[in-house]
């Protein structure tokens, strides 16, 4: 697993990774994007830095970025349950070198796993986690 800076070329990818129902089922805004819309947010928040394509053995599989010391990831559905996510949260984590506040549906176990392996420390409430990471 590396982590790469996005590109514009990856803006379809980046979409389609962002808005793909299950990942919207689980987020913390579930509301579906247009594609024209994603591209005009996509280019200004790639001139912010701090974003990140998730690659495995080469191949484009995810996002993750930070914005104003709050992480966001998504994978492709083909690369969850192996680990990458945590290690790319763990990577980003550490080329940000600042502290990290990531927040987590209750009911997402597999986000709320990756983020404690890569070593965030939770704090509860009633729908959503507070995590935390510091250098």
């Amino acid at each position: 697993m590396t982590l790469r800076e996005a590109t514009l070329d990856d803006c379809e990818r980046v979409w389609q990774w962002n808005f793909a129902a299950d990942v919207r089922a689980m987020s913390n805004d579930p509301t579906i994007v247009e594609l024209a819309r994603h591209a005009a947010w996509y280019v200004h928040r790639l001139a912010k830095g701090a974003f990140w394509i998730i690659e495995n053995d080469a191949e484009p599989v995810g996002t993750v970025r930070i914005d104003d010391g709050r992480i966001s990831i998504a994978l492709a559905a083909s690369a969850r349950g192996k680990g990458i996510g945590k290690r790319a949260i763990a990577a980003a984590c550490e080329a940000w070198a600042q502290p990290v506040v990531a927040r987590v549906r209750l009911d997402n176990q597999p986000s709320r796993a990756a983020f404690e392996a890569a070593g965030f420390v939770s704090t509860g409430d009633a729908e959503m986690v507070t995590y935390q990471w510091s250098p």
